[in-house]
């Protein structure tokens, strides 16, 4: 797959299989104007007859004119110009990207239109990597494990970029490279969310990151039973008593920042399947399940990012990762473990059991260092209930931290949702027989389990960030964002360690 730029003649001059342009609610966008001089006014003629709207997320195909050197002009709607964001605009162009999949067209021209520069996207670096970030985020491949090939659409082998304007922007080439390279790292995280969890065990997991990260200057280290026994990890192996497979606690540093004293943990949650253990989930929708390690794959998938763009800070990454099955030796409700850090927790219900195995993972930041926290989980149901699959659930501490985690969600195409931590709602920790209670009853579910983790960052600034309904999207109703895992939000993670490298 190449992704290349052309900065030389305009965008109809370019050979493909499609020329792709921009509309927007009931008006062209200025680059697709220019471009249908070309076609005679045929797609002025679309919208002015209702055939085409330019609402967002409509794709439409045309046969290119002769005077095009593309095989087809593709128009992508963005909508409602006064609300295109960033978060709309790397959605647009994953439809994009999926149409061309659907009709074979393996070789685009992604045309920039400049006028799109302002809030969907502050600067053309910011342009480019929305349309080439989301263009190939429809490469992801559902049926992989399909045996016959043939049948499943071509992937995008060739993208040219063209349009933007060179001068003065040395950060342009740069970004291109970074744009592919987060497309990457979020297929990589769709592809392990959304793996069988007889392929996807905490040891292949922990053996996919030694793989992953095996040329560069990532360390990776890998805790199995003895080493948590050893560590007083107690409350992830609580959790993992009732599976056959062996825990891990996934570590992977990066010391970018030399001998700096800053460091940024990121904490993931790492259940490669939940069954809810003794306190059962229904059958119906458990097959999902799979996807529980959406957090700690976005945390693994960032760090081998920020190597790669040799960001200047240090880093750690932490996943605790097991399974969470109701085997003869699986948690019962009501028993009681110690974190790392000392805490005891009751475990009055089981499929709360993200926020327990994050409590060591938070512990183990804390001892191994780490001067800030932001920890990624699918944690809560409630967190779908009160955001469904568009904001990702915010809960923190630290302002300054919160600032740089929003910021850093706007540059990656992300969106988030500050929820609040009055201290009214502590009253969801108490326990009568341990420090703490893992689980407070269903108000305000998404707070509460909030505020267990915070009490694992210390005094540290911390950021919790619940994903359970952005990390996949399957409410079919939900049109204007893409179905499947999302791979959300690893580039926010990776666009935070560049903020927090910056001070």
């Amino acid at each position: 797959m190449t992704v290349t730029m052309r900065g030389d003649g305009e965008p109809v001059t370019i050979g493909g299989d499609a020329l792709v342009v921009t509309a927007f609610k009931g008006e062209l966008g200025a680059l697709a104007e220019t471009i249908d001089v070309s076609l005679g006014d045929e797609l002025a003629a679309m919208l002015a007859s209702g055939e085409i709207s330019g609402r967002f997320g409509e794709v439409t195909v045309v046969v290119a004119a002769a005077a095009i050197a593309a095989r087809r002009v593709v128009m992508v709607g963005l909508g409602d110009r006064a609300v295109l964001d960033a978060y709309r605009l790397y959605n647009a162009y994953t439809f994009v990207g999926r149409e061309l999949r659907k009709r074979r067209l393996t070789r685009a021209v992604l045309a920039a239109d400049l006028s799109l520069l302002g809030r969907a996207a502050p600067d053309q670096p910011a342009l480019l990597r929305a349309m080439v970030t989301g263009t190939l985020l429809a490469n992801f491949e559902a049926g992989a494990l399909k045996k016959d090939a043939e049948d499943r659409s071509p992937l995008i082998e060739e993208l040219v970029v063209a349009g933007l304007d060179r001068d003065g922007e040395d950060s342009i080439d740069a970004a291109l490279s970074e744009a592919v390279l987060l497309a990457d790292s979020t297929l990589r995280v769709q592809r392990w969310t959304s793996a069988p969890a007889n392929t996807m065990t905490p040891t292949t997991l922990a053996g996919a990151v030694r793989e992953l990260c095996a040329d560069g200057p990532l360390a990776v280290e890998v805790m199995g039973r003895e080493e948590l026994e050893a560590l007083g990890a107690g409350a992830l192996l609580g959790i993992a008593q009732g599976s056959d497979e062996p825990p891990a606690m996934i570590v992977v540093r990066y010391d970018g920042g030399g001998d700096g004293d800053r460091r940024l943990a990121l904490v993931g949650k790492g259940i490669t399947f939940d069954t809810g253990g003794i306190s059962i989930k229904p059958s119906l929708g458990m097959e999902m399940m799979k996807s529980d390690m959406g957090g700690g794959a976005a945390v693994l998938a960032a760090l081998h990012a920020i190597a790669a763009l040799k960001v200047p800070c240090n880093v750690l990454g932490i996943v605790p990762a097991t399974e969470n099955m109701p085997g003869g030796r699986a948690l019962k409700p009501g028993d009681v473990v110690t974190a790392i850090d000392g805490t005891t927790i009751e475990v009055v219900n089981t499929d709360a059991e993200g926020r327990v195995v994050l409590a060591d993972g938070l512990g183990l930041a804390r001892r191994l260092g780490a001067t800030h926290i932001v920890d990624v989980a699918t944690l809560t149901g409630a967190a779908i209930v009160a955001l469904g699959h568009v904001n990702t659930g915010l809960m923190s501490n630290d302002p300054e931290l919160t600032r740089l985690v929003l910021r850093a969600g706007e540059q990656a195409g992300d969106r988030f949702a500050e929820l609040p931590m009055s201290p009214e709602y502590d009253v969801c920790l108490h326990s009568d027989v341990a420090d703490v209670v893992n689980w407070g009853g269903r108000e305000a579910g998404t707070i509460a389990g909030g505020i267990f983790i915070r009490e694992f960052a210390g005094d540290l600034p911390w950021v919790h960030l619940d994903i359970a309904g952005t990390s996949w999207n399957d409410q079919g109703n939900l049109k204007d964002v893409p179905d499947g895992p999302s791979g959300s939000p690893v580039r926010t993670l990776v666009w935070l360690a560049r903020l927090f490298a910056a001070g």
